[in-house]
Protein backbone atom coordinates (compact mmCIF):
# COMPACT_ATOMS: atom_id res chain seq x y z
CA UNK A 1 0.00 0.00 0.00
CA UNK A 2 1.02 3.26 -0.98
CA UNK A 3 1.03 5.20 2.42
CA UNK A 4 2.93 8.02 3.58
CA UNK A 5 5.02 7.87 6.96
CA UNK A 6 1.81 8.99 9.17
CA UNK A 7 3.42 9.62 13.09
CA UNK A 8 0.62 9.72 15.93
CA UNK A 9 0.26 13.28 16.60
CA UNK A 10 -2.41 15.32 18.76
CA UNK A 11 -2.46 18.59 18.30
CA UNK A 12 -0.74 19.97 21.08
CA UNK A 13 2.68 18.87 19.08
CA UNK A 14 1.96 21.66 16.32
CA UNK A 15 2.65 24.39 18.82
CA UNK A 16 6.05 26.03 18.03
CA UNK A 17 6.59 23.67 15.20
CA UNK A 18 7.50 24.83 11.38
CA UNK A 19 5.30 23.10 8.78
CA UNK A 20 5.45 23.36 5.08
CA UNK A 21 2.62 22.66 3.30
CA UNK A 22 3.62 21.07 -0.18
CA UNK A 23 0.98 22.79 -2.98
CA UNK A 24 -1.41 25.74 -3.29
CA UNK A 25 -3.73 24.93 -6.54
CA UNK A 26 -6.96 26.10 -5.86
CA UNK A 27 -6.39 26.28 -2.12
CA UNK A 28 -9.48 24.96 -0.33
CA UNK A 29 -7.90 22.28 1.04
CA UNK A 30 -4.31 24.26 1.48
CA UNK A 31 -6.57 27.03 3.12
CA UNK A 32 -8.02 25.12 5.42
CA UNK A 33 -5.08 23.32 6.77
CA UNK A 34 -3.27 26.06 7.17
CA UNK A 35 -6.05 27.99 8.69
CA UNK A 36 -6.06 24.70 11.13
CA UNK A 37 -2.38 24.70 11.76
CA UNK A 38 -2.07 28.60 12.99
CA UNK A 39 -4.52 28.24 15.25
CA UNK A 40 -2.78 25.47 17.12
CA UNK A 41 0.49 27.99 17.21
CA UNK A 42 2.21 26.02 13.75
CA UNK A 43 4.70 28.41 11.65
CA UNK A 44 3.03 27.78 8.51
CA UNK A 45 5.39 27.72 5.12
CA UNK A 46 3.26 27.07 1.34
CA UNK A 47 5.06 26.12 -0.98
CA UNK A 48 4.35 25.85 -5.05
CA UNK A 49 6.20 25.59 -8.07
CA UNK A 50 3.66 27.81 -9.85
CA UNK A 51 3.52 31.76 -9.89
CA UNK A 52 1.17 34.03 -8.35
CA UNK A 53 -0.59 34.51 -11.89
CA UNK A 54 -0.92 30.60 -11.70
CA UNK A 55 -2.56 30.52 -8.31
CA UNK A 56 -4.40 33.60 -7.82
CA UNK A 57 -7.76 31.73 -7.12
CA UNK A 58 -5.98 29.69 -4.51
CA UNK A 59 -3.88 32.54 -2.93
CA UNK A 60 -7.13 34.71 -2.80
CA UNK A 61 -8.03 32.45 -0.07
CA UNK A 62 -5.32 32.65 2.02
CA UNK A 63 -6.14 35.94 2.38
CA UNK A 64 -5.56 37.52 5.83
CA UNK A 65 -3.79 34.06 6.93
CA UNK A 66 -0.55 34.75 8.86
CA UNK A 67 1.99 32.38 6.13
CA UNK A 68 5.03 32.35 4.13
CA UNK A 69 4.23 31.99 0.99
CA UNK A 70 7.61 30.87 -0.95
CA UNK A 71 6.56 30.24 -4.77
CA UNK A 72 8.01 29.45 -8.00
CA UNK A 73 10.33 26.92 -9.54
CA UNK A 74 12.98 26.54 -6.54
CA UNK A 75 10.13 26.76 -4.20
CA UNK A 76 10.65 23.47 -2.88
CA UNK A 77 14.61 23.40 -2.07
CA UNK A 78 13.93 26.93 0.02
CA UNK A 79 10.50 25.41 1.90
CA UNK A 80 12.03 22.25 2.79
CA UNK A 81 15.27 23.71 4.78
CA UNK A 82 14.41 23.08 8.10
CA UNK A 83 10.38 21.96 9.05
CA UNK A 84 9.24 19.84 11.71
CA UNK A 85 6.43 18.56 9.54
CA UNK A 86 5.61 18.52 5.87
CA UNK A 87 1.99 18.24 4.53
CA UNK A 88 1.06 17.44 1.31
CA UNK A 89 -2.20 18.38 -0.60
CA UNK A 90 -3.96 15.35 -2.80
CA UNK A 91 -3.15 15.54 -6.63
CA UNK A 92 1.17 15.85 -5.35
CA UNK A 93 2.23 12.58 -6.65
CA UNK A 94 3.57 10.78 -2.81
CA UNK A 95 6.59 9.87 -4.84
CA UNK A 96 7.38 13.05 -6.34
CA UNK A 97 11.17 14.33 -5.37
CA UNK A 98 10.43 16.79 -3.03
CA UNK A 99 8.37 14.22 -0.82
CA UNK A 100 11.06 11.32 -1.31
CA UNK A 101 13.92 14.33 -0.21
CA UNK A 102 11.79 15.25 2.76
CA UNK A 103 11.62 11.65 3.81
CA UNK A 104 15.40 10.91 3.10
CA UNK A 105 15.58 14.48 5.73
CA UNK A 106 13.58 12.08 8.13
CA UNK A 107 10.65 15.12 8.44
CA UNK A 108 7.32 13.39 8.96
CA UNK A 109 4.91 13.94 6.04
CA UNK A 110 1.54 14.03 6.67
CA UNK A 111 -2.11 14.55 4.77
CA UNK A 112 -4.72 17.02 5.90
CA UNK A 113 -7.05 13.73 5.73
CA UNK A 114 -4.56 11.36 7.78
CA UNK A 115 -4.33 14.44 10.51
CA UNK A 116 -8.41 14.34 10.31
CA UNK A 117 -8.95 10.70 10.86
CA UNK A 118 -6.35 11.00 13.72
CA UNK A 119 -8.33 13.49 15.16
CA UNK A 120 -11.80 12.98 14.59
CA UNK A 121 -13.99 11.73 17.42
CA UNK A 122 -17.04 10.95 15.42
CA UNK A 123 -17.69 7.68 13.69
CA UNK A 124 -16.86 8.38 9.83
CA UNK A 125 -18.89 6.86 6.33
CA UNK A 126 -16.49 6.89 3.90
CA UNK A 127 -17.37 7.00 -0.27
CA UNK A 128 -15.44 6.13 -3.08
CA UNK A 129 -15.81 5.01 -6.73
CA UNK A 130 -14.84 5.86 -10.42
CA UNK A 131 -18.00 7.56 -10.81
CA UNK A 132 -21.56 7.89 -8.39
CA UNK A 133 -18.85 9.01 -5.03
CA UNK A 134 -20.78 12.89 -5.28
CA UNK A 135 -24.27 11.57 -5.82
CA UNK A 136 -24.38 8.56 -3.14
CA UNK A 137 -22.15 10.87 -0.64
CA UNK A 138 -25.17 13.75 -1.11
CA UNK A 139 -27.76 10.86 -0.29
CA UNK A 140 -26.36 9.31 2.12
CA UNK A 141 -26.59 12.57 4.20
CA UNK A 142 -30.24 13.08 3.25
CA UNK A 143 -31.00 9.49 4.33
CA UNK A 144 -28.62 10.33 8.04
CA UNK A 145 -30.26 13.81 8.41
CA UNK A 146 -33.44 12.03 9.61
CA UNK A 147 -32.13 10.80 12.78
CA UNK A 148 -31.57 12.15 15.65
CA UNK A 149 -27.33 12.72 15.16
CA UNK A 150 -25.93 15.41 13.43
CA UNK A 151 -24.49 14.72 10.39
CA UNK A 152 -21.06 16.62 8.50
CA UNK A 153 -20.51 16.24 5.02
CA UNK A 154 -16.78 17.26 3.75
CA UNK A 155 -13.73 15.61 1.59
CA UNK A 156 -13.88 16.01 -1.99
CA UNK A 157 -16.89 17.93 -1.81
CA UNK A 158 -18.36 20.29 1.02
CA UNK A 159 -16.05 21.75 3.45
CA UNK A 160 -12.92 19.18 3.02
CA UNK A 161 -11.44 17.90 5.42
CA UNK A 162 -13.70 19.69 8.53
CA UNK A 163 -10.18 20.18 10.40
CA UNK A 164 -12.14 23.31 12.17
CA UNK A 165 -14.78 21.05 13.75
CA UNK A 166 -12.55 18.48 15.34
CA UNK A 167 -13.15 20.74 18.72
CA UNK A 168 -17.02 20.37 18.49
CA UNK A 169 -17.08 16.89 17.19
CA UNK A 170 -18.30 14.39 19.39
CA UNK A 171 -18.80 10.46 19.10
CA UNK A 172 -22.44 11.25 18.61
CA UNK A 173 -22.12 13.00 15.18
CA UNK A 174 -21.50 11.05 12.03
CA UNK A 175 -18.71 12.53 9.43
CA UNK A 176 -19.61 11.46 5.79
CA UNK A 177 -16.27 11.97 3.49
CA UNK A 178 -16.26 11.85 -0.11
CA UNK A 179 -12.82 10.25 -0.67
CA UNK A 180 -10.85 10.27 -4.18
CA UNK A 181 -8.33 8.34 -5.22
CA UNK A 182 -5.70 10.90 -4.37
CA UNK A 183 -6.96 11.56 -0.68
CA UNK A 184 -6.96 7.71 -0.23
CA UNK A 185 -3.62 6.51 -1.74
CA UNK A 186 -1.81 8.31 1.28
CA UNK A 187 -4.37 7.20 3.70
CA UNK A 188 -3.10 4.77 6.44
CA UNK A 189 -6.73 4.79 7.81
CA UNK A 190 -10.15 3.14 6.71
CA UNK A 191 -13.56 4.83 7.79
CA UNK A 192 -15.65 3.07 10.20
CA UNK A 193 -18.24 2.72 7.13
CA UNK A 194 -16.57 1.98 3.51
CA UNK A 195 -18.67 2.51 0.16
CA UNK A 196 -17.50 1.63 -2.82
CA UNK A 197 -19.40 2.59 -5.92
CA UNK A 198 -17.25 0.58 -8.67
CA UNK A 199 -13.71 0.55 -9.35
CA UNK A 200 -13.69 1.36 -13.07
CA UNK A 201 -10.82 3.09 -14.73
CA UNK A 202 -9.29 7.09 -13.96
CA UNK A 203 -6.60 9.55 -13.54
CA UNK A 204 -4.36 6.75 -14.98
CA UNK A 205 -2.50 10.20 -15.54
CA UNK A 206 -1.62 10.63 -12.07
CA UNK A 207 -1.40 6.82 -10.80
CA UNK A 208 0.31 5.32 -13.97
CA UNK A 209 -1.58 2.15 -13.76
CA UNK A 210 -4.65 1.32 -13.48
CA UNK A 211 -3.43 -1.37 -10.38
CA UNK A 212 -1.65 1.70 -8.88
CA UNK A 213 -5.01 3.34 -8.57
CA UNK A 214 -7.03 0.62 -7.96
CA UNK A 215 -4.41 0.05 -5.03
CA UNK A 216 -5.25 3.31 -3.77
CA UNK A 217 -8.91 3.20 -3.49
CA UNK A 218 -7.91 -0.51 -1.80
CA UNK A 219 -7.53 2.11 1.44
CA UNK A 220 -11.00 2.35 1.87
CA UNK A 221 -11.24 -0.66 3.29
CA UNK A 222 -7.81 -2.05 4.02
CA UNK A 223 -7.37 -0.30 7.16
CA UNK A 224 -10.91 -1.96 8.39
CA UNK A 225 -11.18 -3.85 11.83
CA UNK A 226 -14.07 -6.56 12.68
CA UNK A 227 -16.36 -3.98 14.37
CA UNK A 228 -16.01 -1.72 10.87
CA UNK A 229 -18.77 -2.36 7.73
CA UNK A 230 -18.08 -2.72 4.24
CA UNK A 231 -20.89 -1.40 1.79
CA UNK A 232 -19.20 -2.77 -1.90
CA UNK A 233 -21.27 -3.32 -5.34
CA UNK A 234 -21.66 -6.67 -5.47
CA UNK A 235 -22.15 -6.17 -9.21
CA UNK A 236 -18.82 -4.76 -9.78
CA UNK A 237 -15.75 -7.40 -9.32
CA UNK A 238 -13.30 -5.12 -8.97
CA UNK A 239 -14.97 -3.63 -5.88
CA UNK A 240 -15.34 -6.93 -4.27
CA UNK A 241 -11.87 -7.52 -4.83
CA UNK A 242 -10.80 -4.61 -3.08
CA UNK A 243 -12.12 -6.82 0.26
CA UNK A 244 -9.58 -9.58 0.16
CA UNK A 245 -8.05 -9.31 3.27
CA UNK A 246 -10.26 -7.02 4.97
CA UNK A 247 -11.30 -8.04 8.44
CA UNK A 248 -14.54 -6.07 8.55
CA UNK A 249 -17.79 -7.08 7.78
CA UNK A 250 -19.48 -6.99 4.42
CA UNK A 251 -23.30 -5.69 3.47
CA UNK A 252 -23.63 -5.42 -0.18
CA UNK A 253 -26.07 -4.36 -2.85
CA UNK A 254 -27.02 -5.27 -6.26
CA UNK A 255 -29.02 -4.95 -9.11
CA UNK A 256 -29.25 -8.57 -9.86
CA UNK A 257 -28.10 -10.13 -7.33
CA UNK A 258 -29.98 -11.31 -3.69
CA UNK A 259 -27.22 -10.72 -1.00
CA UNK A 260 -28.49 -12.05 2.39
CA UNK A 261 -27.34 -8.67 4.16
CA UNK A 262 -27.88 -5.67 2.32
CA UNK A 263 -29.96 -3.66 -0.60
CA UNK A 264 -31.11 -5.25 -3.93
CA UNK A 265 -33.27 -4.79 -6.66
CA UNK A 266 -36.31 -7.22 -6.82
CA UNK A 267 -37.91 -9.13 -9.55
CA UNK A 268 -40.69 -6.18 -9.11
CA UNK A 269 -38.21 -3.70 -9.85
CA UNK A 270 -38.22 -2.60 -6.08
CA UNK A 271 -35.22 -1.45 -3.90
CA UNK A 272 -35.57 -3.69 -1.08
CA UNK A 273 -33.28 -3.42 2.24
CA UNK A 274 -32.08 -7.07 3.32
CA UNK A 275 -30.78 -8.83 6.68
CA UNK A 276 -31.76 -12.27 7.62
CA UNK A 277 -35.32 -13.48 7.89
CA UNK A 278 -35.99 -8.96 7.42
CA UNK A 279 -36.88 -7.49 4.57
CA UNK A 280 -38.60 -3.92 3.93
CA UNK A 281 -39.55 -2.33 0.21
CA UNK A 282 -37.90 1.04 0.21
CA UNK A 283 -39.59 2.29 -2.88
CA UNK A 284 -40.26 1.17 -6.93
CA UNK A 285 -37.22 2.15 -9.17
CA UNK A 286 -39.58 3.89 -11.09
CA UNK A 287 -40.19 6.57 -8.25
CA UNK A 288 -36.73 7.56 -8.10
CA UNK A 289 -36.25 11.06 -9.74
CA UNK A 290 -32.65 10.50 -11.23
CA UNK A 291 -32.64 8.82 -14.30
CA UNK A 292 -30.50 5.57 -14.70
CA UNK A 293 -29.95 2.49 -13.43
CA UNK A 294 -26.74 3.32 -11.49
CA UNK A 295 -28.47 5.98 -9.42
CA UNK A 296 -30.57 3.02 -8.70
CA UNK A 297 -27.30 1.47 -7.08
CA UNK A 298 -26.29 4.56 -5.71
CA UNK A 299 -29.46 4.52 -3.66
CA UNK A 300 -29.53 0.72 -2.76
CA UNK A 301 -26.00 1.74 -0.95
CA UNK A 302 -27.19 4.99 0.58
CA UNK A 303 -30.24 2.75 1.80
CA UNK A 304 -27.44 0.46 3.26
CA UNK A 305 -25.73 3.16 5.37
CA UNK A 306 -29.04 4.72 6.81
CA UNK A 307 -29.97 1.39 7.94
CA UNK A 308 -26.45 0.64 9.70
CA UNK A 309 -27.19 3.82 11.77
CA UNK A 310 -30.79 2.71 12.56
CA UNK A 311 -32.73 4.89 10.15
CA UNK A 312 -36.35 3.68 9.49
CA UNK A 313 -37.13 2.11 6.25
CA UNK A 314 -40.08 4.41 5.56
CA UNK A 315 -38.25 7.24 6.22
CA UNK A 316 -35.40 5.86 4.26
CA UNK A 317 -38.15 5.19 1.17
CA UNK A 318 -39.07 9.04 1.29
CA UNK A 319 -35.65 10.15 0.86
CA UNK A 320 -34.85 8.12 -2.21
CA UNK A 321 -38.15 9.73 -3.51
CA UNK A 322 -37.57 13.00 -2.63
CA UNK A 323 -34.09 13.32 -3.88
CA UNK A 324 -33.92 15.43 -7.36
CA UNK A 325 -30.08 14.81 -8.24
CA UNK A 326 -26.61 16.54 -8.06
CA UNK A 327 -25.94 18.78 -10.43
CA UNK A 328 -23.97 18.85 -13.44
CA UNK A 329 -24.66 15.01 -12.61
CA UNK A 330 -27.15 14.35 -15.13
CA UNK A 331 -28.63 17.39 -14.41
CA UNK A 332 -31.76 17.96 -16.52
CA UNK A 333 -31.79 21.32 -17.26
CA UNK A 334 -34.97 22.13 -19.42
CA UNK A 335 -36.77 21.19 -22.75
CA UNK A 336 -37.02 23.24 -26.30
CA UNK A 337 -38.30 22.05 -29.56
CA UNK A 338 -38.90 18.53 -27.86
CA UNK A 339 -35.48 18.06 -27.13
CA UNK A 340 -34.29 17.42 -23.54
CA UNK A 341 -30.94 19.48 -22.72
CA UNK A 342 -28.85 16.91 -19.88
CA UNK A 343 -26.12 18.81 -18.08
CA UNK A 344 -23.29 16.19 -17.11
CA UNK A 345 -20.08 18.01 -16.85
CA UNK A 346 -19.04 15.64 -13.92
CA UNK A 347 -18.66 12.73 -16.16
CA UNK A 348 -14.79 12.79 -16.71
CA UNK A 349 -14.19 9.76 -17.89
CA UNK A 350 -15.65 7.47 -20.71
CA UNK A 351 -17.08 4.96 -18.14
CA UNK A 352 -19.52 8.08 -16.37
CA UNK A 353 -20.67 8.87 -20.11
CA UNK A 354 -21.48 5.51 -20.57
CA UNK A 355 -23.68 5.60 -17.89
CA UNK A 356 -25.45 8.69 -19.04
CA UNK A 357 -25.59 7.53 -22.20
CA UNK A 358 -27.38 4.46 -20.92
CA UNK A 359 -30.13 6.56 -18.82
CA UNK A 360 -31.49 7.68 -21.91
CA UNK A 361 -32.24 4.52 -23.23
CA UNK A 362 -35.46 5.59 -25.35
CA UNK A 363 -33.72 8.98 -26.87
CA UNK A 364 -31.25 9.24 -29.38
CA UNK A 365 -28.57 11.61 -28.22
CA UNK A 366 -26.37 14.77 -29.13
CA UNK A 367 -23.20 14.02 -27.51
CA UNK A 368 -20.79 16.90 -26.50
CA UNK A 369 -17.64 15.78 -25.44
CA UNK A 370 -14.24 16.64 -25.43
CA UNK A 371 -11.34 18.13 -22.89
CA UNK A 372 -8.19 16.82 -21.51
CA UNK A 373 -7.89 12.91 -21.89
CA UNK A 374 -6.37 11.18 -18.34
CA UNK A 375 -4.99 8.37 -20.44
CA UNK A 376 -8.30 6.96 -21.33
CA UNK A 377 -9.39 4.44 -23.77
CA UNK A 378 -12.25 5.81 -25.72
CA UNK A 379 -13.40 2.30 -27.95
CA UNK A 380 -15.86 1.17 -25.67
CA UNK A 381 -17.59 4.66 -25.68
CA UNK A 382 -16.80 4.96 -29.24
CA UNK A 383 -18.84 1.84 -29.88
CA UNK A 384 -21.53 2.83 -27.46
CA UNK A 385 -21.65 5.92 -29.68
CA UNK A 386 -21.78 4.49 -32.85
CA UNK A 387 -24.92 2.37 -31.40
CA UNK A 388 -26.68 5.12 -29.69
CA UNK A 389 -26.15 8.65 -30.38
CA UNK A 390 -27.56 10.66 -33.23
CA UNK A 391 -24.39 12.67 -33.32
CA UNK A 392 -21.08 13.81 -31.40
CA UNK A 393 -19.64 17.26 -30.99
CA UNK A 394 -16.22 17.44 -30.05
CA UNK A 395 -13.88 20.26 -28.38
CA UNK A 396 -11.07 20.32 -26.69
CA UNK A 397 -7.47 19.00 -26.57
CA UNK A 398 -8.82 15.42 -27.36
CA UNK A 399 -10.92 15.92 -29.64
CA UNK A 400 -9.08 14.26 -32.52
CA UNK A 401 -8.29 11.15 -30.02
CA UNK A 402 -12.24 10.74 -29.79
CA UNK A 403 -12.95 11.57 -33.40
CA UNK A 404 -10.65 8.74 -34.35
CA UNK A 405 -12.24 6.24 -31.66
CA UNK A 406 -15.30 6.62 -33.35
CA UNK A 407 -14.29 6.81 -37.26
CA UNK A 408 -12.49 2.85 -35.97
CA UNK A 409 -15.99 2.29 -34.64
CA UNK A 410 -18.03 2.96 -37.25
CA UNK A 411 -20.23 5.49 -38.91
CA UNK A 412 -21.41 8.53 -36.96
CA UNK A 413 -21.97 12.33 -37.39
CA UNK A 414 -19.15 14.39 -35.86
CA UNK A 415 -19.15 18.23 -35.48
CA UNK A 416 -15.58 19.70 -34.40
CA UNK A 417 -16.29 22.96 -32.25
CA UNK A 418 -13.57 25.42 -30.75
CA UNK A 419 -15.61 26.62 -27.69
CA UNK A 420 -18.46 25.15 -25.96
CA UNK A 421 -20.93 27.62 -27.00
CA UNK A 422 -20.27 26.92 -30.73
CA UNK A 423 -20.54 22.93 -29.32
CA UNK A 424 -23.97 24.27 -28.21
CA UNK A 425 -25.27 25.42 -31.50
CA UNK A 426 -24.24 22.69 -33.19
CA UNK A 427 -25.77 20.21 -30.67
CA UNK A 428 -29.12 22.74 -30.85
CA UNK A 429 -28.71 22.48 -35.29
CA UNK A 430 -28.34 18.45 -35.32
CA UNK A 431 -30.98 17.79 -32.60
CA UNK A 432 -34.51 16.43 -33.61
CA UNK A 433 -37.69 16.48 -31.47
CA UNK A 434 -36.95 13.39 -29.00
CA UNK A 435 -33.62 13.41 -28.61
CA UNK A 436 -31.30 13.90 -25.57
CA UNK A 437 -28.99 16.63 -25.87
CA UNK A 438 -26.24 16.01 -23.51
CA UNK A 439 -22.83 17.31 -22.03
CA UNK A 440 -21.20 14.10 -20.86
CA UNK A 441 -17.33 15.00 -21.77
CA UNK A 442 -15.76 11.86 -21.04
CA UNK A 443 -12.75 14.40 -20.14
CA UNK A 444 -11.21 16.52 -17.52
CA UNK A 445 -12.04 20.36 -18.24
CA UNK A 446 -8.37 22.07 -17.72
CA UNK A 447 -8.02 22.70 -21.46
CA UNK A 448 -11.03 25.20 -21.35
CA UNK A 449 -11.96 25.57 -17.79
CA UNK A 450 -10.75 25.90 -14.66
CA UNK A 451 -12.81 22.91 -13.25
CA UNK A 452 -15.71 20.49 -14.46
CA UNK A 453 -18.17 22.67 -12.27
CA UNK A 454 -17.24 25.63 -14.13
CA UNK A 455 -17.63 23.92 -17.58
CA UNK A 456 -21.27 23.07 -16.59
CA UNK A 457 -22.09 26.36 -14.94
CA UNK A 458 -21.36 27.92 -18.39
CA UNK A 459 -23.65 25.24 -20.53
CA UNK A 460 -26.02 25.20 -17.88
CA UNK A 461 -26.03 29.31 -18.95
CA UNK A 462 -26.04 28.57 -22.30
CA UNK A 463 -29.02 26.29 -22.47
CA UNK A 464 -31.40 27.97 -20.26
CA UNK A 465 -31.44 31.05 -22.40
CA UNK A 466 -33.43 29.42 -24.71
CA UNK A 467 -34.85 26.28 -23.17
CA UNK A 468 -38.26 25.65 -20.98
CA UNK A 469 -37.30 24.98 -17.41
CA UNK A 470 -38.10 21.48 -16.36
CA UNK A 471 -40.66 21.19 -13.31
CA UNK A 472 -40.06 19.82 -10.01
Amino acid sequence: MSVLFDPEVGTDEFRGSRVTIIGLGKGRTTAGLARFLVGRGATVTITDPKTKEELAEGLARLEGLDATLVLGPSSDDIALADPDFVFVIPGIRPRSPTILRALQRKVPVMTEMALFFRLCPAPIVGVTGTKGKTTTTTLIERVLSLGRRRVIVGGNIGTGAPLHLVDALTPDDIVVLELSSFQLETLGHSPHVAVVTNVLEDHLDHHGTRDAYILAKRNIVAWQGSRDIAVLNLDDPATVALHTGSASEVRGYSLSLRPKRGAHLDEEARLVLVSGDRRAVLCAASDLRVPGRHNVANALAAAIVGDIFDIGAEAIGGALREFEGVPRRLESIGEANGVLWVNDSAATTPAATLSALAAFPERPAVVILGGVSKNADFSALARALVLQARAAVLIGRAAGEIAQAIASAGELPVRHAASLEDAVTAARELAQPGDVALLSPACASTDMFSSADERGERFSALVKAFVKPMKR
